[in-house]
């Protein structure tokens, strides 16, 4: 096994979960499996985690973290167009830094584990707040139903880390490299700051 220090045991944990996770999915994966990937005993995830529940929580807690540093270091920018492709750009950024993230994300969402149902709810809370916050900027329209402007903006973003493999057909490309990844936020600058109909 390779040799690991207490203090970056932890995240080297929590990379490999995601990669392995991601890869074979959740609820088929074992704490064992994921320790042997990372050139750990079984018993340091224990000893980090408490139980897979404990790891997914931890993950679940920094794909959060992740996208909200993103975001926060979007600053508010004049003008609906600019401030869509801010954030869009962000988590384009994002995405194309941890594609193990994004894989991980899809496979939690498929999956609808319990740690999926809470991963949801904390990523709806978060674009609840970000769109609260557009709201309030005067970048939202008066009349839309901000539940409904929240699930939107997380259905386009995350639903087709789900069809990742059914995209890439479609597409003719992996979702993730770089000029997919464009073309997807400019799709979906467009459709929200344009609209799609004539």
């Amino acid at each position: 096994m390779r040799s690991v220090t207490a203090r970056s045991s932890k995240g080297l944990i929590i990379r490999t979960a995601f990669h392995v996770f991601g890869k074979s999915g959740i609820e088929s994966t074992s704490l064992r499996e994921v320790a042997r990937e990372a050139g750990v005993s079984p018993a340091l995830v224990i000893h980090h985690f408490d139980s897979k529940q404990g790891l997914v929580a931890a993950l679940d807690e920094a794909v959060v973290g992740e996208f909200a540093e993103a975001y926060a270091a979007a600053d508010a920018i004049e003008g609906t167009h600019d401030l869509v492709r801010r954030r869009g750009e962000q988590t384009v950024r994002v995405m194309g830094e941890r594609p193990d993230v994004c894989a991980y994300v899809g496979r939690a969402m498929v999956e609808g584990t319990a740690g999926s149902y809470g991963l949801f709810r904390n990523m709806i809370r978060g674009g609840r707040a970000e769109i609260d916050s557009l709201a309030e900027s005067g970048v939202l329209r008066p009349d839309a139903d901000r539940l409904w402007a929240t699930l939107q903006h997380f259905f386009l973003i995350w639903a087709p880390l789900s069809f990742m493999p059914m995209l890439k057909e479609a597409l003719g490309g992996d979702l993730l490299d770089p000029d997919q990844l464009d073309r997807w936020l400019d799709a979906n600058v467009e459709l929200l700051a344009q609209g799609l109909y004539v």
